[in-house]
């Protein structure tokens, strides 16, 4: 027999290249918004967590109270608005649902490893010190709580290695060209 988890729980399950996120009902079911589902629904925590390893993060930091959760996710998962990777995916779902501003700190994460590979593959020198700088900057704007959440993802991803060592290399690459 599964034990449910706490009623407006955020849970997590680890894919090979992400987490796909949902918030408990309490009765042994997930709030989620799924793309292998086409949408927001109500499912087992079977078909949840694909045979992995469910993990239990509490609530949400900033969240409204349980009840509010739950009420919230039904009243979302009822307008059957499909999943959509950049505009309404699972983390988004979850965030709207527990009364936070709506944010995809993993889609956010991906796009700047994404620009920071391109500008390191495609310039050179100032210019290349300049963007890694600003697309260091978008780092800073995960809040504390994003920053604890997902903190072991931003400090092994290649982006933030490939910023640190360009960075402290610059200068002398400059002097020679």
């Amino acid at each position: 027999m599964t034990t449910p988890y706490p009623k407006g729980h955020l849970l997590s399950v680890q894919f090979p290249l992400y987490h796909h996120v949902g918030i408990s009902d309490g009765c042994g079911q997930v709030f989620e918004n799924s793309r292998a589902r086409s949408g927001r629904g109500l499912v087992s925590l079977q078909d949840f967590s694909d045979d992995k390893d469910i993990i239990d993060h509490g609530f949400l930091p900033g969240s409204l109270p349980a009840e509010n959760i739950v009420e919230n996710a039904e009243q979302l998962i009822a307008d059957k608005k499909r999943y959509h990777l950049l505009k309404n995916n699972c983390e988004h779902f979850v965030h709207e649902v527990c009364g936070v501003k709506v944010s995809s700190p993993q889609l956010r994460r991906a796009l700047v490893l994404i620009a920071t590979l391109l500008v390191n593959k495609y310039t050179s020198g100032r210019l290349r010190s300049a963007l890694f700088w600003s697309i260091a900057s978008q780092l800073s704007h995960l809040n504390e709580a994003s920053l604890s959440w997902w903190k072991h993802a931003i400090f092994t991803s290649t982006g933030f290695w490939l910023v640190l060592l360009t960075n402290r290399n610059q200068d002398v690459d400059d002097e020679n060209t």
